[in-house]
């Protein structure tokens, strides 16, 4: 593909921490054989102290990447889901949705404000009895990029969510007017030059008009193997699609992109073709689509906060005669 989104959406993979939590909810980290990740300069003395804050509970209400948004030029959406109660400096108690509990994790200081918990790092930036600021901190190896981490969660306390502002945090995570700003001037671009498409939050679904054709839908189910991070399902959405009493079998995978009107254009195969093939297989490919796929499904294309924008589908196609 030729951009971003059909190179596998290259998303930020310093995002990945915060569901990576999910998948120790089963154990409670021990983390003492962790390794140093950071060589701080002895002025950097650890100050932090959630002594302010003991025993009360946070929920994220907003996580927003550097530039004041909850969605990147690939369409992938930053969604708050972190609960936390601090029990003292060097514990803590994080929310599993999938266990439907609270779990207590140790927490490691590491100076200048940054503490691990969860196997996750961050740094304090404010904190306070109602609110606390946190940024997420992007690990390559043993190393901590401050300048590429890039995402900041707001957390309020419950007691402030609910007797002083007196509203809940889903509603308060919801993307804002900057949002759809921004997602509508991406939406008009990606219409006119499908090179420019990005993933719909709520993704294309294709359904099949006749018996001769099946589609399924490759579902993302969040588990250990994905850091239970589901977000493959919308940002590469796959579909396998079989097509019975063709004229000749065949079995091709390529990208396709959907407009906002439901048509479907090739884009590029992802298949191994040698050189002196390509222009005869694109064709062949180029042809199953028309022939086939814009005849026999039922195709709507794919929106993001209600604005419906091309973006880019992965077909895996056999023909059975």
């Amino acid at each position: 593909m030729h951009n971003a989104l059909t190179m596998n959406f290259i998303r930020y993979t310093f995002l990945k921490p915060l569901w990576l939590f999910t998948f120790l909810f089963a154990i409670i980290s021990t983390s003492c054989n962790r390794g140093k990740l950071i060589q701080h300069d002895e002025k950097k003395k650890d100050t932090l102290s959630f002594k302010p804050v003991y025993g009360i509970p946070f929920t994220e209400v907003r996580r927003r990447l550097k530039n004041g948004m909850s969605f990147d030029d690939n369409g992938f959406q930053t969604e708050p889901s972190y609960k936390i109660t601090f029990l003292n400096n060097d514990s803590a108690s994080v929310y599993s949705p999938e266990k439907k509990e609270f779990i207590n994790f140790y927490v490691f200081m590491e100076g200048d404000s940054i503490f691990n918990v969860a196997r996750s790092y961050f740094k304090m930036m404010q904190m306070s009895k109602d609110s606390l600021k946190l940024q997420v901190l992007e690990v390559q190896g043993d190393t901590l990029h401050m300048k590429h981490s890039l995402v900041y969660m707001t957390f309020y306390s419950n007691n402030y969510l609910k007797n002083a502002l007196k509203t809940d945090a889903a509603t308060l995570g919801k993307p804002d007017k900057r949002d759809t700003l921004f997602i509508r001037k991406k939406a008009e671009l990606a219409n006119r030059v499908p090179d420019s498409a990005f993933a719909a939050r709520i993704p294309v679904t294709l359904e099949s008009r006749s018996p001769r054709v099946t589609v399924k839908y490759l579902a993302v189910k969040p588990d250990v193997s994905n850091n239970f991070d589901d977000s493959d399902g919308y940002m590469n959405p796959e579909f396998n699609i079989t097509i019975n009493k063709a004229y000749e079998n065949f079995s091709y995978s390529f990208w396709a992109f959907i407009d906002d009107k439901g048509q479907m254009y090739f884009d590029r195969s992802i298949d191994y073709i040698m050189p002196e093939y390509r222009e005869s297989t694109t064709k062949t490919i180029k042809a199953i689509m028309d022939g086939y796929l814009k005849y026999y499904l039922i195709v709507k294309p794919g929106n993001t906060l209600g604005i419906t924008h091309t973006s880019a589908v992965l077909l895996n196609v056999i023909g059975r005669k």
